[in-house]
């Protein structure tokens, strides 16, 4: 993104900005984001965006762009410090029911307005929750947990190894008792 921004309004609407095809670029601080910054362990810095309002050719209304900011989280293995740089390319359409949501192409993100404006902030912000992982952990180079696994391991965010793991079925014992009369 350039070093030029421009001053991002709180409330859009997207339908009117869409017919316009505006385009907005700049940054909204992480302090505006209440529901984000409850998942990080700093609301310092900015989220920088770059998003496009339109109207694709069923119609549709889209919002498509790409979001960059730092998050800092707290690793659940160490509970140091961490930073998780983010980078989404996102793309959504704007329907008004359900049933608009269910006539969508395939590929859409629908979003459901029941208004003419919505703040901007809170449709990035849904974003990067979504990206955010549901157990931050530091790379394995970057834990300083005296609480290692045996091994030594400090997984990467969202990692788990399923293979080692053999889950038991809760019903097994259910067919143990299981008698033929």
């Amino acid at each position: 993104m350039s070093g030029q921004h421009q001053r991002l309004p709180l409330e859009v609407d997207p339908l009117r900005l869409a017919t316009r095809e505006e385009h907005l670029q700049g940054a909204i601080p992480l302090k505006q984001m209440k529901r984000l910054i409850n998942a990080l362990s700093s609301d310092e810095g900015d989220v920088f965006i770059d998003v496009e309002f339109s109207v694709d050719m069923n119609r549709v209304v889209i919002l498509t762009g790409q979001i960059k900011t730092d998050a800092k989280l707290i690793c659940q293995r160490c509970m140091g410090e961490m930073d998780l740089p983010i980078a989404l390319d996102f793309q959504l359409a704007f329907v008004r029911s359900e049933a608009e949501m269910e006539r969508l192409p395939e590929g859409y993100e629908a979003t459901l307005i029941d208004n003419t404006s919505m703040m901007l902030s809170d449709i990035i912000e849904d974003e990067i929750l979504l990206a955010l992982p549901p157990i931050p952990k530091h790379l394995d180079e970057s834990c300083s947990s005296d609480n290692l696994v045996d091994d030594g391991s400090c997984q990467q965010v969202n990692e788990t190894n399923t293979e080692d793991v053999k889950q038991e079925n809760p019903f097994d014992i259910l067919a143990s008792l299981k008698t033929d009369k």
